[in-house]
């Protein structure tokens, strides 16, 4: 499987080199579509405010009339990637366009993209209706060029479980969050700051009410980088299901069973663009521990982790420091990035220990890991083929691991304006059952659908199918969201877990950690969860 692996890798590289005589030297970045032209004129104003490069509002003929999309002038890709950077660092969404040609259905995303075949985690194209706030409220520079932003979101969450716990817990956890956004810019842009603080509070489980600074860094922009230190959130990753190669940042794990939300990472952050790619180098000054669900929380292990008690290979714990290194580019329809991490593995190693009453149970253990990974997206029409790969030495002996598949998007099915994407994944990982207690995926197949309902109140929605080939244990996940009005939004979320056996009140350890019943713990933990959150 090495070899197999080591030969994909490899094929993958070569891709590039041989298309390299083909390469798209210009492109654009669009920042949405309107149906009203006022609309577009005035994002397009504000954009090139806070961007300040020219961004205009051109006409665009539809199937369903005339949208005036927002976009830059042509650049070559190395202007373009620094303006990608700087968007980014202000959370803007936007997609790269490689030509001219209107798209049906055309959507923006955070990313480098073809239009032909939006990737994931898109929002439909806007309109006057769908005006998020950060559009509707997004003030002009001052006299002296300084844009600042200050939002609010205020989060109300239900989560509902049709069983109580494994250990008796509630059936009903509510909890209110609340997160501030503040960006300022001065200087023509050149510098900014970034600020999102983040607070929950969970009636149930104490160990879900945390905060946490998400982001809070300072930015400098030049002619062909940036930088940035201070606390940030930096994803890397192309499949739907499993991001391997995503691990700068440390899993909020009490915030999402997924492992999509992140705690924010102290670090300094150097990009250098050039027209070859981008170069990132990361220094992580600072370790951030997982966080888990406490004793009356939901969605956890069958014993306790014990946080408190964590332990670390690195004689200087959480306090050494890290390093990064990424190389990115893309090549007209093809994206990639390869990197080398150097630190504190953000997943840990879990030690079975026992209490002085006789409990057990489960000590976090951080192990020093080097990890060199790969992801790429290939997008040929409307197919996305998409594969992460990282090999890791560490976890006792060098293993390696693959997640790859592809996401199919069918533009105005049913004869509407609803697109529909197909998701298919395989993950892979090398390490053998004697891992039980870290591993999650080691032969899953993942399927899945996306809607893009493409309506006023952005209706969307996920649906996602986890099976492991040899075990037979199922997961299945809804994800939906709608907009409420102008200042509201609805997500809905369930999860539910089949294929294994749940442990009984007095189960013996070895049924506990059972390689084979990875889920068992989870059997009682099917839920349903609303979240309504108000924007200020």
């Amino acid at each position: 499987m090495k070899r197999v692996l080591t030969s994909l890798l490899i094929s993958v590289l070569i891709v590039p080199v041989c298309w390299a005589a083909d390469r798209v030297e210009q492109a654009r970045l669009v920042f949405g579509s309107f149906q009203s032209q006022q609309n577009a004129t005035n994002w397009a104003s504000r954009l090139s405010l806070r961007l300040n490069v020219p961004i205009s509002a051109e006409p665009m003929e539809r199937d369903d009339g005339i949208w005036y999309r927002v976009v830059s002038e042509r650049l070559p890709l190395q202007q373009l990637d620094q303006l990608s950077r700087t968007a980014q660092a202000q959370k803007l969404q936007f997609w790269r366009l490689l030509d001219d040609t209107p798209v049906l259905g055309e959507s923006i995303g955070i990313g480098r993209v073809n239009p032909q075949a939006p990737p994931q985690n898109l929002l439909p194209a806007r309109s006057e209706e769908t005006l998020t706030r950060s559009d509707s409220q997004i003030p002009p520079a001052s006299d002296d060029g300084i844009v600042q932003v200050l939002d609010a979101d205020l989060g109300l969450e239900s989560q509902t479980f049709f069983e109580s716990g494994l250990d008796g817990q509630s059936k009903y956890h509510p909890s209110a969050s609340f997160q501030l956004d503040y960006y300022r810019s001065w200087d023509g842009g050149a510098q900014s700051f970034t600020m999102s603080p983040f607070f929950r509070y969970d009636y149930q489980d104490s160990d879900r009410t945390h905060f946490d600074m998400r982001e809070m860094f300072w930015t400098r922009v030049g002619n062909d980088w940036d930088l940035h230190v201070g606390f940030k959130q930096v994803f890397w990753g192309v499949t739907e299901f499993n991001h391997l190669v995503d691990i700068i940042n440390q899993t909020d794990l009490v915030e999402n069973i997924d492992g999509e939300e992140k705690l924010g990472q102290p670090m300094v952050h150097l990009s250098l663009i050039r027209d070859w790619g981008i170069v990132d180098f990361m220094v992580l000054t600072g370790f951030r521990e997982r966080t888990f669900p406490g004793p009356s929380g939901r969605l956890r292990r069958a014993l306790e982790v014990e946080t408190s008690s964590a332990d670390y290979e690195s004689g200087a714990q959480q306090y050494r420091i890290d390093g990064a290194i990424r190389w990115s580019h893309n090549i007209g329809p093809l994206d990639f990035g390869l990197y080398h991490f150097s630190g504190t593995s953000r997943e840990p190693e879990f030690e079975l220990r026992q209490k002085d009453n006789g409990n057990y149970y489960l000590k976090p253990y951080y192990p020093v890991i080097d990890q060199t990974g790969f992801d790429g997206q290939l997008i040929l029409g409307d197919w996305a083929w998409k594969i992460e790969a990282i090999s890791r030495s560490g976890f006792g002996d060098r293993y390696a691991a693959v997640t790859g598949g592809f996401e199919r998007t069918l533009v105005g099915v049913f004869g509407g304006r609803t697109d529909l994407g197909l998701i298919a994944e395989y993950m892979w990982d090398q390490r053998n059952d004697d891992e039980a207690l870290t591993i999650l995926f080691e032969q899953d197949l993942a399927l899945g659908t996306r809607w893009q309902i493409n309506d006023v109140a952005d209706t969307q929605a996920l649906i996602g199918l986890i099976w492991d080939v040899q075990t037979h244990e199922t997961i299945l996940s809804v994800e939906a969201s709608r907009r409420l009005g102008d200042t509201w939004t609805m997500l809905v979320e369930g999860r539910a877990f089949a294929g294994a056996n749940a442990p009984g009140p007095n189960e013996a350890l070895s049924e506990l950690l059972d390689a084979d019943n990875k889920l068992g713990p989870l059997m009682r933990d099917n839920y349903l969860q609303f979240e309504f959150t108000r924007y200020f």
